[in-house]
């Protein structure tokens, strides 16, 4: 109202007047845009985000253009084209976002579809810099031209409605739909004022369709709801895979396709921007089949190893054993499975709690994983227990492994935060020859542990063997049997 006032009643300053309170309306988007990003969650902040940026660089070209108008000093009008345009490449990137990641942090894969955007943007550009201004000729349509914006805008409209169409969202349908119609009046707006037969000036009636045009994202940023994502939706895993790599080809599909056209009239340049758009295309390429390789070695090792201590899980470490039972039973090659015990565990998480007694599970798993070779396998058997297999071990020196490893834990204190906790651990042992008849691995375990009892009623911190007539021997933990280098050497490295 104030702008149509302004333009009716006040010819003289009219375009000093108009043009600072469209500046105006631009400051109420960007502060709009900040409201709704601070008081979004992920990944709604990536949508206002850029939006704030888009509408921070059109409040800049909007200033130097009231600069430009209020001087005459046409020097900058390159400065001021380049900002427009930027603002509306930064709209663009409201559609890069991947519906499996809510991202939290700026996505490197986000600096090539800015890029990609911006080469579509250029490629337009060439076309229509040296092409002359042509009508519509569509009944109706006569005082539009066709024109850089009007089909850099007519893509990018093209872009939200597919966006919109892909998602069972209605909160993302009324976000990217608004933005469509938005891009797309911007356009047709820009093409008519572009339009040299229609001799648009700043000042004029035709101001107030920009700034009523500026009213629709600023409605968007006002009626949004901090609670609703603006995250893409698919219904299905396929359509999420294609809606996460569609937008991504679409801005080069169209680059490309311009570049042929602009091709006829600057080749070298044309063959540079194809190339930067293939180049991009190629990188992102590569980038998400690095990150979908990465991604399947942390499902693969997350599926295998314990989330606390790192270590082989339960269900990992008995395949292991089963597959060692499986070569003792074709080879003969002599095998020992101990289960170890962490002594007075209980006690620890009473006294100090359970994240203590957590550090002190993590510190133990790495002590007895750094006291075995290679080859050999520990992992969590359960609660405070820990089942190791050890090949090519016979029975003569499965002690000395077992007390190799039962002096790994109990040798230094474990450091905590609760400070320096002394640990022990008792172990129970089983070994096979190729002098025994076939064992599985279920009996192997319960001699261990039949071994690993005894070892807790005769004192804790011990080491208990059982023999494969389940006739249990003992042997008191004595240091002196960690420099036995006839036993050890056969089982264990030296640490």
């Amino acid at each position: 109202m104030a702008q149509a006032l302004v333009i009716a009643r006040m010819p003289g300053p009219a375009m000093l007047l108009s043009d600072v309170i469209q500046l105006a309306l631009g400051a109420l988007c960007l502060l709009a845009c900040l409201r709704a990003l601070q008081r979004s969650s992920e990944p709604a902040r990536y949508h206002w985000r850029w939006l704030a940026v888009s509408f921070g660089t059109f409040v800049a070209a909007q200033a130097l253009g009231t600069y430009i108008d209020t001087s005459s000093n046409h020097s900058c009008d390159w400065a001021d084209d380049i900002l427009f345009s930027l603002s509306v490449i930064h709209t663009a990137m409201l559609l890069f976002l991947d519906p499996d990641h809510e991202h939290n942090r700026f996505d490197r894969l986000h600096v090539l579809d800015f890029v990609q955007v911006s080469c579509f943007w250029v490629s337009v550009y060439l076309y229509f810099a040296s092409a002359p201004s042509i009508a519509l000729v569509t009944a109706g349509w006569e005082g539009f031209g066709w024109s850089s914006s009007l089909v850099f805008n007519g893509v990018l409209t093209l872009s939200f409605l597919l966006r919109a169409l892909l998602t069972q969202s209605k909160t993302v349908r009324r976000f990217f739909g608004g933005m469509a119609i938005f891009v797309l009046c911007t356009g047709l707006a820009d093409s008519y004022a572009s339009y040299a037969r229609n001799n648009v000036q700043s000042g004029q009636w035709f101001d107030l369709i920009w700034s009523f045009l500026l009213g629709i994202p600023l409605t968007i940023a006002l009626a949004h709801d901090p609670k609703e994502s603006l995250g893409p939706q698919p219904a299905a895993r396929a359509q999420s895979i294609i809606v996460n790599q569609f937008f991504p080809l679409l801005y080069p599909f169209f680059a490309l396709l311009m570049l042929v056209q602009d091709a006829r009239r600057a080749p070298a340049l044309s063959s540079c921007i194809a190339m930067v758009v293939f180049s991009g295309v190629g990188v992102r390429v590569l980038i998400m089949q690095h990150r979908l390789l990465r991604a399947q070695e942390t499902l693969e090792f997350d599926a295998s190893h314990d989330a606390l201590t790192r270590i082989w899980n339960r269900a990992s470490i008995l395949e292991s054993l089963q597959k060692e039972v499986e070569r003792h039973s074709r080879t003969g090659e002599p095998l020992t499975v101990m289960l170890a015990d962490i002594d007075h565990f209980k006690v620890v998480n009473d006294t100090h709690g359970h994240m203590v007694g957590d550090q002190v599970l993590i510190e133990v798993a790495r002590r007895l994983a750094a006291s075995v070779r290679g080859y050999d396998s520990v992992g969590r058997y359960g609660g405070e227990e820990f089942l190791i297999v050890v090949t090519a071990c016979d029975r003569s020196s499965a002690i000395s492994a077992g007390e190799r490893l039962r002096y790994s834990v109990s040798e230094l204190p474990v450091p905590t935060s609760a400070g320096s906790i002394p640990v022990a651990i008792s172990v129970g042992l089983v070994s096979t020859s190729n002098r025994l008849p076939p064992v599985n691995h279920s009996t192997l375990i319960r001699m261990a542990d039949q071994a690993l009892y005894r070892a807790k009623a005769r004192g804790r911190n011990r080491v208990e063997r059982a023999d494969s007539n389940s006739q249990m021997k003992s042997r008191d933990s004595k240091v002196e049997s960690l420099t036995d280098a006839g036993d050890s050497s056969v089982c264990m490295e030296d640490r």
